[in-house]
């Protein structure tokens, strides 16, 4: 699956684009069965620094990581060899591999303030597989936010949480962060995927509802850029990679030789050998 003409240049102009998801619905009914087969009760999760859980549990405190970022479910779906394609077509190289993936839960009267991801160019997958509604806290972009500086849309949000009183402090809970110009909400079904640009501007509603929202993001890089964040046959069952094609094995670089980015390097050697993923 690559994207059309009309849906590169979409996504060229707009720093995003929303497309049906190119593998059958099982895949996103095995992502939901994941959470209900690990979840526990919200209060009980007390090491989620990250702000980034809501039933999963980080698997150490104080780590992005829950059970299932990389588990079998959710590389069926990041691996899937129209996903592959799409994700060469925009890093322009045959020879990509998946940096990470990660779950993200919205937690309900949660939301997460205006921000760019990255100055590095990439494309980001992300599949809300509970959905994603204005109600439960949708992505919210400002389209062509990720060409150029973003210090114009930091600036004017910065104003207007002055100008409306907003707390110094991020994050915190029971607020959305500010309307920006030109920003537009993105609802998206299960069986949809946003594939964004990593510059574009960004924020999500405030969650209304009573439950969690849930999503899988993940990115891959393209063979020249140095952005490892762990090898993958340190943090996978051999269970789970027995599990994946011979060309879903080659996107994870397994047994390839490059070095963990510096920017990982503290959370590797913290992590090394507390943090894994297996078939669910």
């Amino acid at each position: 699956m690559k994207l059309s003409s009309s849906q590169l240049e979409a996504y060229q102009r707009e720093g995003y684009v929303i497309v049906d998801c190119p593998f059958p619905k099982t895949r996103t009914q095995d992502c939901q069965s994941a959470v209900e087969k690990v979840a526990i009760d919200p209060e009980s999760v007390t090491a989620d620094t990250r702000r980034n859980h809501y039933r999963l549990a980080p698997q150490i405190p104080g780590s992005y990581w829950c059970a299932l970022d990389h588990a079998l479910p959710y590389l069926k779906i990041m691996l899937h060899p129209e996903i592959l394609e799409m994700a060469r077509q925009l890093s322009g190289d045959d020879d990509v591999y998946l940096r990470n993936g990660g779950i993200n839960e919205l937690a309900p009267d949660h939301s997460f303030w205006w921000h760019r991801d990255s100055e590095m160019v990439y494309t980001e997958f992300m599949h809300y597989f509970s959905s994603a509604s204005v109600e439960q806290g949708c992505l919210r972009v400002i389209p062509g936010s990720h060409i150029g500086s973003a210090d114009r849309f930091k600036e004017e949000a910065e104003r207007r949480r002055r100008e409306q009183g907003y707390p110094e402090e991020y994050w915190v809970d029971g607020i959305a962060d500010v309307e920006l110009p030109g920003e537009v909400p993105l609802e998206v079904r299960p069986d949809q995927l946003i594939v964004r640009d990593s510059r574009i501007f960004h924020a999500t509603g405030l969650n209304t509802s009573r439950d969690g929202r849930s999503m899988s993001h993940w990115l891959f890089r393209d063979g020249a850029s140095n952005d490892h964040r762990f090898r993958f046959e340190d943090v996978l069952t051999d269970e789970l990679i027995e599990a994946l094609s011979p060309a879903q094995r080659d996107a994870l670089w397994l047994c390839r030789d490059f070095e963990i980015a510096e920017g990982y390097r503290e959370e590797r050697e913290r992590e090394d050998g507390k943090v894994a993923w297996g078939v669910v």
